[in-house]
């Protein structure tokens, strides 16, 4: 009897001691800092194609570490060179298109102030027959009245009169003449103004050229795919000789540049978190060191809601899903991997 009531002391004593000791772990966890167990997480990077080609080579594949920039993927370029050669063909046709529109407008340029100067030349040429008729008009009146008197042959007079009747029909095909000359000019003037235009289209036709050309040099481009981040391959979706269309995934890319990790706090918690803060992580598979992270992001939203929350205990059951970026200079970290994490006070 003594034996037994010995044996349930020791139990009562040993459960005791174990209850206080889970007691004392309970306090120490909620007055230490807040955390959660969670799962390493990597920003996936789909690597896709941009045009409808079959596939010449692959040059990874899955685990592979690539850096930014390199190419991953090689595409039947035939049609996009093709496009290439004729975009490059049609430029060259659009320049010499645009010098032969710049010489046509320097000759009709060239022929409107020709019409121009000769308009003024036949004005100038008319002013001088009214000049010259004048003078004998006025020797013809005088020689006139000198055959009144008798003092001049009558022939002599007529010539005078027949040389002013000609120096005045030669001004008035001077006029007439420089009247045409100027119409001329004014017709050389339009035509000129239609060959800037001529050079003006040509000119668009030219920019019109340079962009389908660019268009084609950069779906030309999208032959050679590259890996926009480095990382490590974790999905190779193709093989070389299949076709693919346009926004085909052919790999995954894992970003090395960055891992995060979410991890959830408990409703009492809440308050004790803030965007910014430090968190330390610790992974089983490297149990001696810790990882360090900061808070990106937290929930504005409840994980889980009781139907009714009446009691303390109950609004402790919500929990708020925290994000955290995490620092992995050596690589130690792998996407999947679970680890446990703390918020730094």
């Amino acid at each position: 009897m003594k034996r037994i009531l010995i044996v349930l002391v020791v139990l009562t004593v040993v459960l005791g001691a174990v209850l206080a000791v889970k007691i004392m772990r309970q306090a120490a966890e909620r007055k230490g800092p807040p955390g959660s167990s969670g799962i390493v997480e990597g920003t996936r990077v789909q690597v896709s194609a941009r045009l409808a080609a079959r596939i010449e080579s692959m040059a990874v594949r899955e685990g592979d570490v690539v850096v930014a920039g390199q190419v991953l993927v090689e595409l039947d370029c035939t049609e996009p060179d093709a496009l290439v050669a004729e975009a490059g063909a049609r430029l060259d046709a659009a320049g010499a298109q645009v010098a032969a529109a710049q010489a046509q407008a320097a000759a009709v340029a060239f022929t409107s102030q020709a019409a121009l100067r000769q308009a003024r030349s036949q004005k100038t040429g008319a002013g001088a027959y009214a000049v010259q008729e004048a003078n004998a008009r006025r020797q013809s009146q005088r020689a006139a009245r000198l055959d009144n008197e008798g003092a001049m042959a009558t022939a002599q007079r007529e010539n005078l009169d027949t040389a002013a009747d000609d120096l005045g029909k030669r001004r008035a095909a001077a006029l007439e003449a420089a009247d045409a000359a100027g119409q001329q000019a004014k017709a050389a003037q339009l035509q000129a103004t239609a060959a800037l235009e001529q050079v003006r289209a040509a000119e668009r036709t030219v920019a019109a050229a340079q962009a389908g050309l660019a268009r084609a040099k950069a779906a030309q481009a999208e032959c050679h795919i590259a890996s926009p981040v480095p990382g490590t391959v974790t999905v190779r979706a193709k093989e070389p000789g299949e076709v693919v269309l346009p926004g085909t995934t052919l790999y995954e890319v894992t970003d090395a540049r960055e891992f995060k990790v979410t991890f959830y706090v408990a409703n009492a918690d809440l308050g004790r978190v803030t965007t910014g803060q430090a968190v330390t992580v610790t992974a089983d598979a490297w149990p001696d060191q810790t990882f360090r992270g900061v808070v990106r992001r937290v929930s504005p939203e409840a994980e889980f809601t009781p139907r009714t929350i009446q009691t303390r205990s109950d609004r402790d059951r919500l929990v708020y899903a925290v994000e955290a970026t995490l620092q992995n200079p050596d690589g130690r970290l792998r996407v999947g991997m679970p680890v446990e994490v703390a918020l730094v006070p």
